[in-house]
């Protein structure tokens, strides 16, 4: 990366970036992600291919929502308006007719109504999330819904469905070859 910088090369620099956010949001990283968002800028005007972009971009939107989720105050305030004009470019994809956004905006709608306090809402969004993703043959994504939903019920104290989402989440990891999130 350093190496990239150093000779103004920018779109090695955000492919570096994008894979970098994509590990610390899988890995589950939200300091680290929100850091490197902020750092980074704008990735999305050097990356060549549109799905690194879009990628990118739904990354760079939970990370907001996450680091909203932990913070408070202005602080708070300032990455949900962060995270809301990132969803707006993903909005605008899908209605433009991109359908492989959809279950990105699933997602993000679960982790905006957990910030809100909407828990009717985030349940109903992980799991169409997770019904989209797995109708679209995102695995690696329906895998970071159950993820994201087994956090979701665990920190509400229901353990029940916790515990199933996090043992759905790690069959598909593991049936997407990602051995090392399962350990």
């Amino acid at each position: 990366l350093a190496s990239a910088a150093s000779n103004g090369d920018s779109l090695l620099s955000a492919t570096v970036n994008y894979m970098k956010l994509e590990v610390f949001v899988f890995y589950q990283e939200w300091k680290k992600a929100v850091d490197l968002v902020r750092k980074a800028g704008n990735v999305r005007l050097f990356l060549s291919s549109f799905f690194g972009a879009v990628r990118y971009t739904f990354f760079e939107a939970l990370t907001y929502v996450k680091a909203a989720q932990s913070a408070s105050g202005w602080k708070k305030r300032q990455m949900k308006k962060c995270a809301l004009q990132t969803i707006q470019l993903i909005k605008g994809w899908a209605k433009n007719g991109n359908v492989n956004v959809v279950h990105y905006l699933y997602i993000l709608d679960a982790e905006l109504a957990v910030l809100n306090g909407k828990n009717k809402k985030a349940k109903e969004s992980f799991n169409a999330a997770i019904t989209t993703s797995s109708r679209n043959g995102f695995l690696h994504d329906r895998a970071l819904a159950h993820e994201l939903a087994s956090a979701y019920f665990k920190a509400q104290g229901d353990d029940y469905w916790g515990n199933y989402h996090i043992e759905c989440s790690k069959r598909c990891y593991q049936e997407w070859g990602c051995n090392k999130k399962v350990e």
